[in-house]
């Protein structure tokens, strides 16, 4: 047994070392023929890593290459993504596309947002919305029966791939993905969140999976489905989401969801949060500062997030409400201008933005992130001090 495991991990460290060199010859490819040659080898060694459970072995690749080859560490990564996210089975012996599908919702609230089964009327109502107006003639759809928290979705490219099996097997077979309430995460209690449903769609291969891409159709028909999409299947979960305000952004590929997920909810938080502020403690926008700063793990010697810390115009020491707004590639000082644009869209004027830089840090306590004061200090958010909670009001 012991000799079993070393060879074991000799060929897993093997097969993150092709996977690096397949991935540095597919960034040098010039041409579109060799692209095809390198991509279609990565992914025959990234499939057989994920069926057989051996997704380190691709992150010990991405490491290397973070660090030596950007482009091909990029490269790796998306194929790594398609490959866990989506699949090729048979059904009555013909080959099939399948793909794991992401629908985010941004949505906030003074009470606690939910995390929770999807009745089976639900499902029905969200498969046939799914189906109605988005895929293409001859496929077939799953909804999984829960409404996520993104701390209760898959996270490794392993647990996307298992994840992603499941529910294109419940597409091809027209069967129910039932979800183990709990084996999930508690969430972790936001203001402002993102909350996911999850689908699969499954259609002959190399053939359209969505109705704009069908022949004869015009392919700007996906502006007017996915409207009429978010406007209907969003109305269909309203009950669940009483008491929040909420926005349902267009399904996607897995990843790329939750990339633009993460991408749109920075701005809405801002907005909720000022709403929240107004709503709870009567405290208006021109009554508000906010502080901006960068955030820093010493450890990794880089940004990781920018973080907004909002309070009352006369005190420069404490923080009422914060934001956290992540950096989704190198676009700091972007970053920086799209929140003082947001704040003063939503009425704050007055903006300190800190050159130093703040350690990543969070409360001992509870876990919540530390934000930034006009003083120049990280502190917690605190209740407005003089300002009388308002009674509860209906969300719409």
């Amino acid at each position: 047994m012991r000799r079993n495991r070393f060879i074991s991990r000799a060929r897993h460290s093997a097969d993150a070392d092709t996977l690096g060199k397949l991935a540095r010859r597919l960034s040098e490819s010039a041409s579109r023929l060799e692209d095809r040659l390198w991509e279609r080898r990565l992914v025959e060694l990234l499939n057989d890593r994920l069926a057989r459970g051996f997704d380190s072995d691709i992150d010990v690749a991405l490491e290397e290459l973070a660090k030596t080859s950007p482009r091909a560490y990029d490269d790796l990564a998306d194929l790594a993504e398609s490959c866990a996210e989506s699949a090729s089975v048979q059904i009555d012996g013909k080959p099939q596309d399948a793909m794991l599908l992401a629908i985010p919702l941004l949505a906030w609230s003074r009470y606690k947002l939910p995390a929770s089964a999807l009745s089976n009327a639900l499902v029905d109502s969200l498969t046939a919305h799914l189906s109605g107006h988005l895929a293409a003639a001859g496929t077939r759809v799953a909804v999984a029966d829960y409404l996520f928290s993104i701390d209760q979705l898959p996270e490794s490219f392993g647990e996307v791939y298992d994840v992603a099996q499941k529910l294109i097997e419940a597409a091809a077979q027209g069967t129910r993905m039932k979800i183990d309430a709990k084996s999930l995460r508690e969430p972790v209690a936001m203001l402002a969140d993102t909350r996911y449903v999850l689908a699969a769609i499954v259609g002959p291969q190399s053939q359209a999976l969505f109705h704009w891409q069908e022949t004869g159709v015009d392919p700007d028909a996906k502006i007017g489905a996915l409207t009429a999409f978010r406007e209907q299947a969003g109305a269909a979960l309203q009950p669940l989401l009483t008491g929040c305000r909420y926005r349902m952004l267009s399904p996607n590929a897995f990843h790329a969801a939750l990339r633009q997920a993460d991408r749109e909810l920075r701005e809405f938080s801002l907005e909720a949060a000022i709403a929240y502020l107004k709503l709870a403690f009567d405290m208006s926008a021109k009554d508000l500062q906010a502080t901006v700063a960068a955030f820093e793990d010493k450890r990794a010697g880089r940004e990781f997030e920018l973080r907004v810390g909002i309070s009352p115009g006369n005190d420069d020491d404490s923080v009422v409400e914060g934001i956290v707004w992540p950096l989704l590639g190198d676009e700091e000082e972007k970053a920086q201008e799209d929140i003082e644009n947001a704040l003063r869209a939503n009425g704050i004027t007055r903006v300190t933005l800190h050159a130093q830089r703040f350690p990543l840090e969070y409360c001992d306590d509870c876990g919540a992130p530390m934000f930034p004061n006009p003083a120049g200090h990280s502190v917690h958010t605190e209740t407005p001090q003089d300002s009388e909670e308002q009674p509860a009001a209906p969300l719409h």
